[in-house]
This record gives structure tokens, sequence and C-alpha cells, in this order.
């Protein structure tokens, strides 16, 4: 890999502020930070094969990619690259209007697999920089966005008020209807569409109540088809099950991880994962049926087997603070990523557990820790992997700054071991 597949959208390589604040003699927490980045800006060209940066005018608390041409860009494909859509969303701390925004960005051909190669002048043509093409408004800070796997012109929100909104778009991204779903009375993460289910919703919010939605009726506003109410806690996150299409799974403050069939009452699974952390997080495998992964408050990233909870398969190390996202890679079934408030992204590769390691390895973190992604400088929200493009993932954080990133050929293994999933069962 070269540099010149590399991409810094609207952000100056340089920065004299940074020089100012080297001289001083003090070193602030705000001084490292800003070392590190410049640190980690230096080596991208050995991390990355693609890496774009934006600045947004308020951050973003959530971000997701749009699968293929879901939506009409006056930037067309071209040889060298391919437009792709992007969800994002504002927090403005009242000092503006809220914003859903959909993006755009224009991302090297090069970077898909079999994709052709490019000159340093045709990526000089590409302008891998978001532009926003629409902005729907909400009264609240937006925390989560998530577009229906079956059809990515329904999006749904969820708001600091615990509003959940579910928009209907057309090609041109024109909203052709909103519903707002009425349950909730409080702010809200929780935020899942069923991935076998089509137009079927959960969310969960600090009111400590898990709703379920079916998005397929029409009107201005809906109430839940189910309401669960056995977290005695704000719940932190709630996701479909992968496979069944009717289980879902959710994490409280309350330290209780929740197993739902949504056609009982009372839930399959109610137990304790943990007493020394409550989970703000959870991610259920794409590829097995029993394993899933929860995040802790104490920054650990914790795999478990649905058949025995009682305790966890393993435990990554490797975040400093509070874990914010976890998602399951869609392309290897060994990935695992997690985002933390402590500015990094790791991909864990649950298939080198246990790998020995030599005295060098063991600094840089355990047999596990695939890759590190540390270019941000504030706590990471949100994370996504791309649905299309392996290796690639979208990435937001406190810091403003939208990064676009694949990981290097080298850093990965060219041609990996695939997981034996049945030796964690």
């Amino acid at each position: 890999m070269t540099s010149k597949q590399v991409s810094f959208g609207d952000l100056p390589i340089d920065s004299s502020d940074d020089e100012q604040q080297s001289q001083d003699e003090e070193k602030s927490e705000e001084l490292t930070i800003l070392e590190e980045y410049k640190l980690w800006r230096k080596n991208c060209r050995y991390m990355y094969d693609f890496i774009s940066e934006t600045a947004l005018t308020w951050p973003s608390l959530s971000i997701q990619w749009v699968l293929g041409d879901t939506f009409e860009n006056k930037t067309k494909d071209t040889k060298i690259s391919k437009t792709r859509n992007l969800l994002l969303t504002t927090h403005t701390s009242g000092e503006d209007v809220n914003y859903l925004k959909i993006a755009s960005t224009q991302i090297p051909a090069s970077i898909w697999d079999n994709g052709p190669e490019i000159t340093p002048e045709e990526l000089q043509q590409i302008n891998s920089r978001l532009r926003i093409s629409k902005k729907l408004d909400q009264e609240m800070e937006i925390n989560r966005v998530r577009a229906m796997p079956q059809n990515n012109k329904v999006i749904s929100t969820i708001n600091g008020n615990g509003e959940v909104f579910v928009y209907c778009l057309d090609s041109q991204m024109n909203e052709q209807s909103k519903t707002k779903l009425v349950h909730h009375t409080d702010n809200g993460y929780g935020l899942s569409w069923n991935p076998v289910v089509a137009e079927q919703l959960v969310t969960g919010s600090d009111d400590q109540t898990v709703a379920i939605w079916d998005c397929s009726q029409t009107g201005a506003e809906l109430t839940p088809t189910q309401v669960f109410k056995h977290h005695t806690g704000i719940v932190n996150d709630v996701k479909w099950h992968n496979f069944s299409g009717n289980t879902l799974g959710s994490v409280s403050e309350d330290k209780n991880f929740i197993y739902q069939d949504t056609r009982a009452q009372d839930p399959a699974i109610k137990t304790v994962l943990s007493s020394k952390t409550s989970f703000n997080t959870l991610c259920f495998s794409r590829f097995s049926k029993n394993i899933f992964a929860a995040g802790g408050e104490d920054g650990n990233v914790y795999l478990y087997d649905l058949r025995d909870v009682s305790k966890p398969l393993h435990t990554m190390m490797g975040h400093t603070k509070s874990i914010t996202n976890l998602e399951w890679d869609p392309f290897h079934e060994n990935i695992v990523g997690s985002s933390s408030l402590d500015r990094r992204i790791i991909l864990w590769d649950i298939n080198k557990i246990g790998q020995e390691q030599l005295q060098d390895e063991m600094e840089d973190g355990v047999s596990e820790l695939l890759m590190m992604h540390g270019g941000h400088t504030g706590g990471i929200n949100d994370f996504q992997f791309s649905e299309e493009i392996p290796w690639t993932v979208a990435s937001c954080a406190d810091d403003n700054i939208v990064h676009l990133w694949k990981v290097n050929k080298k850093v990965v293994d060219e041609d990996p071991v695939e997981v034996d999933l049945a030796e964690l069962e």
C-alpha cells in the first residue's frame, strides 16, 4: 500500500496550533491527545488502504453506511470512484436545530475487492470529504439512527426525549412520510431493526422499558405492539437476534442481560452477566446462533454463549474507558469491533484468543487485539462496518470528526484461518 491511497478530506496536514502548543512546557492532556493524533496521522499509510476525515459543525452521535445506490446522487459512479451515502445525526446542545443528515462521499474504486488500481493523479480527482445531501430536523439530539436492512429508504431514529421517528424517503431523499412512535418517556439509545422480519423495530430507553413496533402500519403516530418491563434500570441497548426473527437481547444499568422471545411474556434468560460492571451495548454473532458479545462500563468486551451465560467464554481487555458500541463484522465470523470513550476502536480476532505471543507482542496488547484505530481525539460515539467493502468502517466521535477507513491488507492476514466457533461453544 502506498500513500497515494490515503485521503484526508478537508483537514489540513500541518497545524501551526500544534506547534505552538508543543512549546508549552506543561504537558496538558489536550496536548498529549494532539501529539497522539499527529503520530497516528504520520503512520496512516502503513495502517490503512484508505482513510478520509471530515470535520462537522456539530458532533454526530450516530453513523451508518447506506447500501449501494439507495439514493440518487448528483455525483455518479465513475471508473475511479463510487458514490455512497451515510446517515449522520447532530448534537448541538440546544445551540442550533438538530438534524438527521444524509451525506454522500466518493470512495476510491480501488478499495473494493478486485477494484482497479488508480494513479495519484486520479486520486486527486476523488472528493472523499462528506457532503451533506439532506437534512431532516428534530427538536432534540438524535442518539441513534439506523436504516431498515430490507429497505434502506426507511430510517428510524431515537432522541434525547426518547421520541422515536420512522422516515420513509424516496430515491431523491424527499420525505414521503414521517411517523412518530409514541411510548418512551425518557432519553433512549436502544434502536434495532429486525434483520429477519421486515418493518419490525425494537427500542429501549432510560424509562426502563423495551418496546416492539410494527412499522408496516400507517398513520402519523403508532403505539407499540408489545412492551416489556423486565429491567429495573436504564435500558442501555437492545438488539434483535440475527437468526430467529422472534428473539432479542437487552442490557441495562441494573446489570441484567435479558433474552426475550416476543411470543412469550416472561424472558427466556434474565441474569446478571457480571456483578462487577453494567453493560452499555451488545451484539449477536452474524454467523453463530449462540454467540454474543457485551460491552462493559469497565471497558472490557465479554463473549458469551446463550446456552450458558453463567460466565463469559472470554474477556477481551484493551480499552481504558467505557464501551460505547459493539458490531460483528459482516464478512468475517471471527472479527468483532468495539468503540470506547477512550477514543479508540478495536478490531478483535477471536480466532487468536490464547495464541502464544513474544514479549514485544505482549506489550502491544492481548493476542486477539488485531487492530486499534486511534485517529479520533474525542470519545467514540458510534461506528459501523460497511456491508459492501470488507475491512471498511465509518466512525464518529465527540471531536466533530467523521472517519471513513479501510484496514491495510498487511495488517490483517491475507488468507486467515476460519475460526471454528464450535470450539467456543
